[in-house]
């Protein structure tokens, strides 16, 4: 078989075709990941998640292949989300943490580590927060979101043959980043006109900045970003879901393939075996990063899907353990090899207790 350039490798694996080899690739690494292996022996010049794929002789991540995507330091290539961002200001500060507030709400975060920030007040509260705060900042159409980091993004995926792909926040992650999660749960109840006011707002935002980026170049894959399950299950039911995600789904992807789409990841943590029927319904192509201990076992949604296509279900842990646990965690890789359709990758970044050995041996 001849040599595929990486965009024809990454496609067809997602196509469940044949190729002359699996691509190898990761979800990332953290920011402490990176600085604990620099005195581990990775040398100084090796200082993000691109570099670290090039010193290993990785292919370049899908998440990286993005035109948009949160970067080592922010995001990274055409801006999406609220633009012009939301006000953030310091109103506390101490040795290890710094709290900002505005249109932001309230946000703290560890200045020593990339760990989840805690949020204690989120930018929508009513539906006049939304009309007043996000409306207005989500633009699709408007081109000064392409930031001067787009151009070579775009010219090194050219020339290196990549399939080119575009991050989407879904229909539950988006309102969920407005409202904040308990806020949203409890809206799904009392305030269902803001929901599905966000939804469609959201819809016909992503239908202007696809074009707008369409202008630039075509995009092979999307990847909707959701995290909504848990380690038992998805956070809302399947009714929540039909009345509230599923339309606003079956449009934008409807819209999407329109345009030449060829393949709609899902992303969500937590176990998400259950909540493959709803993403397949909702149109998805490919799911990932299937989180081993929360139970989202790639060889269960193979079952229950066959033909929904799947990225990652190694187990990140067993990389900070010996060589004896990395090889019992790659044993169970060549039947969903054989089966097509699957590129192996650990279910989430890389932690800061992997040493570098033991990755590299992996």
């Amino acid at each position: 078989m001849r040599t595929m350039t990486p965009g024809e490798r990454f496609m067809r694996c997602l196509n469940f075709e044949s190729v002359d080899r699996i691509p190898v690739m990761d979800f990332g690494y953290w920011r402490e990941t990176i600085d604990a292996w620099h005195k581990q022996g990775l040398p100084a010049e090796v200082d993000s998640t691109e570099d670290v794929e090039r010193y290993f002789g990785c292919d370049r991540g899908f998440e990286t292949n993005l035109v948009n995507y949160w970067g080592d330091n922010g995001p990274v290539g055409i801006e999406w989300r609220a633009w012009p961002r939301w006000t953030k200001e310091v109103i506390s500060e101490t040795e290890d943490t710094i709290t900002y507030g505005g249109e932001v709400g309230i946000i703290t975060e560890n200045k020593h580590s990339e760990s989840i920030p805690f949020q204690s007040r989120y930018p929508v509260e009513t539906m006049e927060d939304f009309e007043r705060i996000v409306v207005p900042r989500l633009n699709g159409k408007d081109k000064t979101r392409v930031t001067p980091s787009f151009a070579p993004m775009l010219q090194r995926a050219h020339d290196e043959k990549q399939a080119v792909g575009a991050w989407i926040d879904g229909f539950f992650a988006w309102p969920r980043e407005l409202l904040g999660p308990e806020n949203l749960l409890i809206s799904y109840y009392d305030d269902p006109d803001l929901i599905h006011a966000i939804q469609r707002n959201h819809t016909d935002f992503v239908k202007d900045w696809v074009d707008m980026v369409w202008e630039v170049t075509p995009l092979d894959y999307v990847c909707f970003f959701e995290d909504m399950a848990y380690n038992h299950g998805c956070f809302i039911s399947p009714k929540t879901f039909d009345e509230f995600l599923m339309p606003y789904y079956h449009e934008l992807v409807a819209y999407l393939r329109a345009k030449g789409v060829k393949k709609v990841l899902v992303d969500s943590d937590g176990n998400s075996v259950q909540l493959t029927d709803k993403l397949v319904e909702a149109g998805a192509d490919g799911h990932y990063p299937l989180e081993i201990n929360s139970g989202a076992f790639p060889e269960e949604i193979r079952k229950r899907h066959p033909k929904l296509a799947l990225i990652g279900g190694i187990n990140k842990l067993a990389l900070a353990q010996d060589r004896a646990a990395i090889d019992k965690e790659l044993s169970k890789l060549p039947p969903l090899l054989e089966q097509g359709g699957y590129i192996p990758s650990l279910d989430h970044r890389v932690q800061p207790d992997v040493p570098m050995a033991n990755y590299h041996y992996y």
